[in-house]
Parts: C-alpha cells; structure tokens; sequence
C-alpha cells in the first residue's frame, strides 16, 4: 500500500482565530504522519517491528532433542514461531546443517519458551543459530 496525498497541517491555511489550535494540534499529528509514511515507504528496521533477533547456542542429540538446556528467554510474552536464518558451527565450520532447521517449542510463561526438537542439526554438534522470534 502507497500513502498519497500526505500534507503537513500548517497553520497558515486556516483562518487566524484557529491557528493557534491548529499548531498545537500539527506539533503532535505531523511528525506521527511522518512516521507513518516511513514506514509504509519500508524504511523499518527491527526496533519498529514485532519480532525480536535472537542468537542461541544449541546442541541436539541423534533424535533432534537439545542436550543441556533447552530453555529461551525470547523477550516476548507470546511466541507463534522461531525461524532460524542462519545456522553454524562453533566448532568446525565444515560441519553444516543438513537442512532448514526447525524448532519445535513449548510457550512457557514469562517470556520463555522450552524447545522441545530442532530437526535439521547434526548431533553432538554445538551450532549458533540466529533467529527471529515472531
């Protein structure tokens, strides 16, 4: 979607017993259309959007169950996904996943969540994966 036709409110243009409401009104309403059109013109970074960048460290078994811990901390109070963007290891960079990892999580409470299977992952591996938390 393109926003057309977005004009500033300036005082000016109104009449002069309204102008003084005008700008108070245009202090607070102008700078939030500005924004506005940032963002639908895809000038959005993370600190705008909903999801959070994550980096864990994991290690999974033959089964995909991780060894250790298997708790994250995500920053979110509800968790629909964790897609993983990039997967390597911190051991041996020749060691690389064998397909798209994906994590399979409980929701726990207080912006936690237990990762129950990532598929993908060669066992016995440590991997840092990079993920977006949505």
């Amino acid at each position: 979607m393109k926003l057309n036709n977005v004009t500033e409110l300036r005082p000016d243009d109104f009449a002069q017993e309204d102008r003084r409401a005008v700008e108070q009104i245009a202090g607070i309403l102008n700078p939030f259309m500005q924004q506005l059109v940032e963002i639908m013109d895809k000038r959005i970074d993370f600190e705008n959007r909903v999801e959070n960048y994550l980096e864990i460290e994991m290690t999974v078994d033959s089964s995909g169950i991780p060894v250790l811990n298997n708790k994250i901390s995500t920053g979110k109070t509800y968790v629909r996904g964790l897609p993983v963007i990039n997967a390597y290891s911190t051991v041996n960079a020749t060691i690389t996943p064998t397909e798209q990892p994906f994590i399979s999580f409980t929701q726990l409470s207080n912006g936690f969540v237990q990762v129950n299977k990532i598929t993908g992952l060669p066992a016995n591996q440590k991997f840092r994966l990079n993920i977006i938390v949505y």
